[in-house]
């Protein structure tokens, strides 16, 4: 059973979607449901016409123009989060054996009090998690970020021993018992440059870093740094690591996308029901250009299909 959402109705998810389906096959190998609001169901299935899936219709309907790509407002957004809100329930319900989300904007959880960062926080809270961390992969290279949506200045003071330690052992779990890792390497950056160069450009890596790495290895993972970011990522696309534990959001993002711009994907380590998505947002510009390319989603929905196949194994 794969939950899928479409994203903001308006962006580029939905179409997406329906080429990732399309050229994934996932449909003819697992029952897939899409979560719409109900006020959308039809348009929904009507996107989604001579696809395998079952819409699954939430709340009560009302009337509401089809959505026009391109041309975000306040109802994409209450339906986003509608969609999103049901298929955490069906998780919760274990009715799921993963889900893929489609890109929305953060503005969707702006009735909620504290506001979620974004799906990722979302759904560790609705799934009750406490230890999760945000890995973004493609086939050659897969990093995590320690601290994620936070200005560049904040980062030293949210960076911490427990924080980089929670965020390994998510990424050695997924690694292990979703990839099929079997004895997962992870390799930790440094924040500053050179790795503090012994102390002399910072001491978060012997504050902070270090210790982490020790709390990690004596945990039984396999752990090494710091390591110094400007050559981390060659490394481990070489073969040396696993996974990449970066200290920010764009020390981990920047690499990754120059190598899996395209068919890079986004998955939250730690929860019960694996959760993928695309590595892209919505893309109002593009959306119904023709010209956007599914190759994320696609990549996404394949990674839910395994990972679904190896929960139901289970």
């Amino acid at each position: 059973m794969l939950g899928l959402t479409l994203g903001d109705p308006a962006g580029i998810g939905p179409e997406m979607a329906v080429r990732a389906l399309a050229t994934s096959g996932v449909e003819d190998r697992c029952d897939v449901w899409v979560f719409a609001a109900a006020e959308l169901a039809a348009w929904t299935a009507r996107t989604l016409a001579g696809r395998r899936v079952d819409v699954v219709a939430v709340g009560s309907a009302m009337a509401a123009p089809d959505p026009v790509p391109g041309q975000p407002g306040a109802e994409g957004l209450r339906q986003s989060f509608v969609a999103l809100e049901a298929m955490a329930t069906a998780a919760v319900a274990g009715q799921l054996h993963a889900m893929v989300t489609g890109p929305v904007p953060k503005g969707i959880f702006g009735h909620l009090q504290p506001r979620p960062p974004g799906q990722t926080e979302y759904l560790a809270a609705r799934l009750g998690v406490r230890r999760f961390a945000m890995m973004l992969a493609g086939p050659r290279l897969r990093v995590v970020p320690v601290t994620t949506h936070v200005p560049l200045r904040a980062v030293p003071d949210l960076l911490t021993s427990d924080g980089i330690v929670d965020c390994g052992l998510a990424t050695a779990h997924a690694l292990q018992h979703w990839l099929g890792v079997t004895q997962p390497r992870l390799l930790v950056c440094g924040l500053n440059p050179h790795a503090g160069e012994g102390g002399t450009l910072g001491d978060e890596e012997a504050r902070i870093i270090a210790p982490a790495i020790e709390r990690l290895r004596a945990a039984g993972i396999d752990a090494k740094g710091p390591a110094v970011a400007d050559t981390a990522f060659y490394f481990a696309l070489q073969g040396d690591a696993d996974a990449v534990l970066c200290m920010y959001h764009d020390q981990a993002l920047g690499p990754l996308k120059t190598v899996h711009f395209a068919d890079g994907f986004n998955l939250t380590c730690g929860l019960p029901v694996a959760r993928v998505s695309p590595d892209h947002g919505t893309a109002y510009g593009l959306a119904g250009s023709g010209r956007a390319d599914p190759s994320s989603f696609a990549q996404a929905l394949l990674l839910a299909e395994r990972i679904a196949h190896r929960q139901l194994a289970a």
